[in-house]
């Protein structure tokens, strides 16, 4: 597939292939919403994106979890001069693979036995796909558009997408709302809903990043879809005005 002129559900597309098709995605809008002061906060983002990465690929896609990582050795860390010239050096040696720090590695086998345990997420898995790519022509915006969904079940018109946090303790709907989670639910919402003609619902399911990793699914309520919805115009009218 070499454009997204065909609208339509994809299954079973590399991530990589995705990215590189045309389409506007809800990370580009975030981008336009967010603060330069917030997208130069790059360092913590960033190791915050690494993990969140890993653990949707392992939790996700665990056949594929060897294929793209690997763990660093015990006496291998980033402190130091020394430590940052080492890390480089073994990581010019993993052949493109993304290299896990030791405790990175453990917390998320710790993460991924408690996910597979846990009976909502049982429930979830027996129906349904992981990974699945939408393409649309928005109707509305008159704009190409895309979305990539961690799981959905178009028997069930139900879509989750798996989020980490450091406090679950702290969820909230205005949580939800300030970090733009409502933003990414709205839009794949909007995607599902001009490819069937139907509304679906949209499921975060939160894991916390440490022992003794408890897991929280949250359904996004019409208050969350509608500051999404809100949002969404928000940065397109932005998006407008820059051009």
């Amino acid at each position: 597939m070499k454009n997204n002129s065909q609208c339509g559900f994809l299954y079973n597309l590399p991530f990589e292939e995705y990215k590189s098709l045309p389409g506007l995605n809800q990370s580009k809008l975030k981008k336009i919403l967010l603060s330069k002061t917030k997208q130069k906060q790059g360092y913590q983002i960033q190791q915050a994106m690494d993990f969140g990465n890993a653990g949707h690929c392992l939790l996700l896609e665990p056949n594929k979890f060897a294929e793209f990582y690997v763990c660093a050795p015990k006496n291998l860390n980033r402190r130091g001069l020394n430590g940052r010239k080492r890390w480089k050096e073994f990581c010019e040696l993993q052949s493109g693979k993304n290299v896990l720090a030791l405790n990175e590695w453990e917390r998320l086998n710790k993460i991924h036995k408690v996910f597979r345990i846990n009976p909502k997420i049982k429930q979830f898995w027996k129906h349904g796909e992981t990974e699945v790519s939408m393409f649309w022509k928005d109707a509305k915006l008159n704009l190409d558009c895309k979305a990539r969904m961690d799981w959905y079940d178009a028997d069930s018109m139900k879509i989750v997408d798996l989020k980490f946090t450091n406090n679950i303790g702290k969820l909230s709907n205005q949580r939800l709302m300030d970090q733009y989670y409502s933003l990414q639910a709205a839009w794949y919402r909007r995607g599902v809903y001009q490819l069937t003609g139907s509304a679906c619902d949209f499921l975060f399911i939160f894991i916390e990043k440490y022992s003794p990793h408890i897991i929280r699914v949250i359904k996004a309520n019409e208050e969350i879809i509608r500051h999404g919805e809100q949002t969404i115009l928000s940065a397109i009218k932005r998006c407008s005005n820059k051009t």
